[in-house]
């Protein structure tokens, strides 16, 4: 008789197959989500350098006021630093506040003098309100705005400190910029978004790829290694215990100690055992 346990095997395909699939779900998820977090936080540092970096490179342009040996003569209009000496520091401040303005990207810069507003430019579009503007440095003399004068996205207010002793005028004060750093933020987000998103295709595409060659190993080959190793032994033992009791089982059953089924092999041996003794006996009667 042969044993073909159809329901039983399925049973024991499903009862490795889902485990094994609930983890590889687990394990892909892992890496999906670690790959997204990895790819934000990526994005986030590299946002931060990005601002940081942009503020110190304008915020060198005061220490550059400040630091540089010149002959004031030659770089200032004669009667600016006149008006200066005298102690109209108005033009000098009007000069100072033009080439902050005209030297860097910024969309408003103002003159911060004993903590009021001065003066001020901006670009055309951007709407200022000289009440609202900020007139003492913010921790680490800059800030990031959401918005500032009409414009949204991502603005870095700067302060820097001017001291002009080294031009002979005696006068410390602050420019005020605000930056429009929308542009930057944005091709950094797109360049890690499109990391994240490659990511995620390429963890989704190897699931699936995983997911079919286990459904594919786990239908084929773990049906062969079950039908190798225990359907086909259980179906000869079977077979061996029919002939047996039928009496027309030849030669000796073989117990295998090594074997998973040595128990039933040595049941099937003593069954033997006794069947031939009982032949034996029911010779000898007759």
């Amino acid at each position: 008789m042969k044993l073909v346990p159809k329901r039983e095997m399925s049973r024991l395909i499903w009862s490795f197959t889902i485990p094994v699939f609930l983890l590889v779900a687990i394990i892909i998820g892992f890496f999906l989500v670690d790959g997204i977090v990895r790819a934000n936080n990526n994005a986030k540092h590299f946002k931060e350098l990005m601002i940081k970096q942009t503020i110190q490179s304008y915020g060198r342009l005061g220490g550059n006021f400040q630091n540089v040996s010149f002959d004031p003569w030659k770089v200032f209009n004669p009667e600016t630093l006149k008006s200066a000496i005298r102690g109209d520091l108005g033009p000098m401040y009007g000069l100072i506040k033009d080439i902050s303005f005209l030297s860097t990207p910024a969309e408003y810069v103002a003159i911060i003098v004993d903590g009021k507003v001065y003066d001020y430019t901006a670009k055309p579009g951007v709407k200022i309100n000289p009440k609202k503007l900020r007139t003492s440095p913010p921790p680490n003399n800059y800030m990031i705005l959401k918005s500032f004068g009409g414009l949204r996205g991502t603005l870095a207010n700067v302060f820097y400190t001017m001291d002009l002793s080294k031009a002979g005028v005696q006068s410390k004060f602050y420019v005020s910029a605000v930056y429009d750093l929308t542009k930057q933020v944005a091709e950094i987000d797109s360049y890690f978004s499109n990391q994240k998103n490659d990511t995620i295709i390429t963890l989704i595409v190897t699931g699936i790829l995983a997911f079919i060659l286990f459904g594919l190993l786990s239908t084929f080959w773990l049906r062969y290694l079950i039908r190798k190793y225990v359907s086909r032994p259980v179906e000869k033992l079977n077979t061996m215990a029919e002939d047996i009791s039928a009496g027309t089982f030849k030669g000796e059953v073989v117990v295998d100690p090594n074997s998973d089924f040595a128990a039933l092999q040595g049941l099937l041996k003593s069954g033997q055992l006794i069947l031939r003794e009982h032949d034996k006996q029911l010779g000898e009667k007759g």
